[in-house]
C-alpha cells in the first residue's frame, strides 16, 4: 500500500479545518493517524543505542533561552543560552557523566573538536522548521515551542564540549516552497535541523539530501521526506505497517461489537489510504465489516449514512477524520438511536479536539504511543517537558507533536555529547542510524528512529466527561505490527 501522509492534526488542527477547507485540501492536514504508525520496534528498552540514556534526572535550577531576531529566509527567531556555562573548554576532555539534560549519558572526549558550519567555540546552531503561517496559522507551533523549551532546558543544565545550543526557527509557511526555502537557509546557517515538521515537507527533501545536513525531525509527513537519506523522525515512520495493539484491546474490551463493524472516512487523499489500512488490520484480527463508507468533505447531511448503519445493526464504528466531522456523524447516529463503540486514531488525543467534541463523543476510544499528559505525576520526562514549555511559552498546551519535537532535541543532545570531539554531520548521521529504541526518557514508546519502523506499542484511552481515561495497562500495550501490503 502507498505510504500515507502522516499529518494527523493531533494538535490544534481539528477546529481549524473549516477555516482552511476552501484554500487547502483537508486531507493534506488531517486524517492520518500518526500514532497508528508510530514507528518503533519492541516494547522494552529505553534510550538511544550506543549508550544514550533515557529517564533523565537532574531538574534544572534556573536559566532559559534568550530570544532575538534570526537571519535567513523564513526565520522566525533565534534561541540561545549562555556562553560556556561552566562546561569544559573546547578541546578539553569531557566529564564522564554530564549533568542536567544529558545526565547519565557518557560523554565522549572533546579532544580534536573542530568548529564547522554552524559550530563556534561557544555555540552549536540548530535549525527548526515548522508550519507557523499559511492556510492553517500555527499548525505546528507546538513543535517549535517544544524545540525552544528543550534548548532552554539544555542550556540551563548542560553543554556539548563547552558549547550551548543556538536554535534558529524557520517558518515553512504550510507550503512546499516555504519548506524548500527554509531547508536552503538551514543548510547554510546551521549544523543540523532538529524537531522540524511540515505538512508539505517534500518541498525540502531533495535540498537536505543534497547538502547532507542531519535532519532529525519530529516526524516526516511525506514519502519524499521519509525516503531522504538524511531525514529521520523521533516519531519514526514506515509505510504500510499498522500496530495491532489498540485493535486487539478494543476488540476484547467491547464484547461482540466487532462482529458488526463499520468504517467511515473522509473521501480525501491520505484519509482514504489510512482508513483502508486500519480496516485491513482490523479484518486480520477478526473484525467483521458490514459497512464501509467514504464521505466527501463537502457533505453536510450524514443522516442517510447513520440510517444505513442502524439498519445493519452496526456495533462499532472506526472513523477517519477530524472532530467536526466526527461530531457530525455521531449526532446523526444519536438521532437514529444508535450508540456504537466509536473509535478514532490519535487525532482525537488533543485538548482542542475535546473542546470541539464537547459531549457528543463521550465514550469514544482513541490511542497514542506517548505518555499521557493526564499522568504527568508519574512520569518525570513529561514533567520536564511541561515545566520548560511553560517557561518558554506560557499558556502553551502540550501536544503529541510537541512531545516528539522535544524528543528529537533530546536525541540530538545525547548523541552530540556522546560523540564529543568526533561530532560532525557525518558522525551524527551514523549515530542516528544506529538508534533503535529511543524513548526520550519514557516520554513516548520506543521508536526505531534509525530504520524507521512502526511501533507495536499503544495506549488505549476513552473520553469520559471531557477527560481522557486510560483503559489499557500502563504505560503501553505492545503486540505486533501488521503489514497491509499484500
Amino acid at each position: 500500500m502507498r505510504l500515507r501522509n502522516l499529518i494527523s492534526a493531533t494538535m490544534c488542527c481539528s477546529v481549524l479545518l473549516s477555516g482552511c477547507a476552501s484554500q487547502v485540501p483537508p486531507d493534506e492536514f488531517f486524517g492520518n493517524g500518526v500514532a497508528a504508525r508510530v514507528q518503533a520496534v519492541g516494547s522494552g528498552g529505553a534510550g538511544a543505542s550506543g549508550g544514550a540514556a533515557s529517564g533523565r534526572s537532574g531538574a534544572p535550577a534556573s536559566g532559559g533561552a534568550g530570544i532575538s531576531g534570526g537571519s535567513g529566509a523564513s526565520n522566525t527567531d533565534t534561541t540561545t543560552g549562555g556562553a560556556n556555562g561552566g562546561g569544559p573548554a573546547p578541546g578539553a576532555a569531557a566529564p564522564a557523566s554530564p549533568v542536567g539534560a544529558v545526565s547519565g549519558v557518557r560523554a565522549g572526549s572533546c579532544a580534536g573538536f573542530r568548529n564547522s558550519r554552524g559550530i563556534t567555540d561557544s555555540t552549536i546552531t540548530l535549525g527548526n522548521v515548522a508550519d507557523l503561517s499559511g492556510p492553517v496559522p500555527g499548525l505546528f507551533t507546538s513543535a517549535a515551542q517544544a524545540a525552544k523549551a528543550y534548548a532552554a532546558y539544555f542550556n540551563a543544565t548542560s553543554n556539548v564540549c563547552g558549547r550551548k545550543l543556538k536554535l534558529i526557527g524557520y517558518d515553512s509557511q504550510t507550503s512546499g516552497i516555504g519548506d524548500q526555502e527554509a531547508a536552503t537557509s538551514a543548510c547554510s546557517e546551521t549544523f543540523a535541523m532538529v524537531g522540524s515538521i511540515g505538512a508539505f515537507d517534500n518541498g525540502g527533501a531533495k535540498t537536505v539530501a543534497d547538502c547532507g545536513i542531519p535532519d532529525l525531525r519530529t516526524i516526516s509527513t511525506t514519502p519524499e521526506r521519509v525516503a531522504s537519506p538524511v531525514s529521520y523522525g523521533a516519531d519514526a515512520v514506515k509505510a504500510d505497517l499498522v500496530s495491532t495493539s489498540q485493535y486487539e484491546y478494543i476488540k476484547a474490551a467491547t464484547g461482540q461489537a466487532y462482529q458488526k463493524s463499520a468504517l467511515v472516512y473522509l473521501n480525501a487523499g491520505a484519509s482514504v489510504a489510512n482508513a483502508l489500512a486500519y480496516k485491513a488490520t482490523m479484518q486480520a484480527l477478526g473484525y467483521d465489516f458490514v459497512y464501509t463508507q467514504p464521505i466527501d468533505v463537502t457533505a453536510i447531511n450524514y443522516a442517510p449514512y447513520a440510517a444505513k448503519m442502524k439498519s445493519l445493526g452496526v456495533g462499532l464504528v472506526q472513523f477517519e477524520g477530524t472532530a467536526q466531522f466526527a461530531v457530525r456523524l455521531k449526532r446523526a447516529l444519536n438521532d437514529q438511536g444508535l450508540n456504537p463503540v466509536f473509535v478514532m486514531d490519535s487525532v482525537a488525543y488533543d485538548p482542542v479536539f475535546v473542546e470541539s467534541a464537547k459531549n457528543d463523543l463521550d465514550g469514544m476510544y482513541t490511542y497514542v504511543d506517548t505518555t499521557l499528559v493526564e499522568e504527568a505525576s508519574r512520569n518525570p520526562a513529561m514533567q520536564r517537558y511541561l515545566t520548560w514549555l511553560a517557561r518558554v511559552a506560557p499558556g502553551a498546551k502540550p501536544s503529541f507533536f510537541g512531545m516528539f519535537a522535544w524528543g528529537a532535541m533530546e536525541l540530538f543532545s545525547e548523541l552530540a555529547v556522546q560523540l564529543g570531539g568526533k561530532l560532525t554531520r557525518q558522525t551524527l548521521l551514523a549515530a542516528i542510524r544506529n538508534t533503535h529504541a529511543f524513548t526520550a526518557g519514557g516520554l513516548f514508546a520506543p521508536q526505531d528512529v534509525g530504520t524507521k519502523n512502526t511501533s507495536p506499542c499503544q495506549a488505549v484511552v476513552q473520553l469520559r466527561g471531557g477527560v481522557w481515561v486510560r483503559r489499557s495497562p500502563f504505560p503501553w500495550t505492545c503486540s505486533r505490527v501488521y503489514d497491509t501490503q499484500p
